[in-house]
């Protein structure tokens, strides 16, 4: 599994955690309360989510960056 993979995996695993612990928030009682535990780890989990989606996507650009510098440089 590779660097990019993992943070992709972690990003979509925290998502879900994020959004399972929301829609539980609302039907454990008291019913249609969440608590502010549930909202703090809702909005660290999306967070989380947020920084390694960025994470893997500034990571890419750069990998793509690196790798038309070298076929250029291999071209000439």
């Amino acid at each position: 599994m590779t660097r990019i993979t993992f943070n992709r995996a972690c990003a979509v695993a925290m998502l879900a955690a994020g959004t399972g612990m929301a829609a539980a928030g609302f039907v454990v009682p008291p019913t249609g309360e969440i608590s502010p535990s549930v909202l703090m780890f809702t909005a660290q989990a999306f967070i989380f989510a947020g920084s390694a989606m960025g994470i893997d996507v500034m990571m890419e650009s750069k990998l793509m960056k690196l790798n038309d510098g070298k076929n250029k440089e291999g071209g000439k």
